[in-house]
């Protein structure tokens, strides 16, 4: 991590603390996340293994989440997670989300998913991945 650019941290950013949360499994690629987020910029993961209705929690919290990772496979496939993206997008337009996948091809940072999410990230994640999906957007 010698040389690594903070892109967590953005010019304006007030005194609040930076929060997220992780709708996946809690694993290695879980806590990977909850590291290298609080390393690069002090920034909370809170990790949400098991839950019913991730829009509905999410509702119940007075905050707004600065990124929001969404396991595809965790949601319940492709077609759930789309659905719990555009509903993440209207409840929550200022957090950005990012995708995790098991069965994606590739990173995807393109402008054309930009209605869904923010980044998708193939599993397993690197500091370097994460940082740039951070980053875009």
């Amino acid at each position: 991590m010698a040389g690594a650019t903070n892109v967590f941290v953005t010019s304006g950013t007030t005194g609040r603390s930076r929060i997220a949360v992780a709708f996946m499994p809690y694993s290695n690629d879980a806590r990977d996340i909850q590291d290298w987020a609080y390393q690069a910029a002090q920034i909370n993961v809170v990790v949400l293994a098991n839950y019913e209705n991730p829009l509905a929690w999410l509702g119940q919290k007075r905050c707004e989440f600065d990124f929001i990772f969404v396991d595809i496979e965790h949601a319940g496939g492709v077609h759930a997670a789309i659905d719990l993206c555009l509903g993440i997008r209207t409840e929550h337009p200022k957090s950005k989300i990012i995708l995790l996948s098991d069965n994606s091809d590739r990173d995807d940072f393109g402008t054309e998913r930009l209605a869904i999410c923010d980044a998708t990230l193939k599993k397993p994640v690197t500091y370097e991945r994460l940082t740039d999906a951070i980053a875009t957007g």
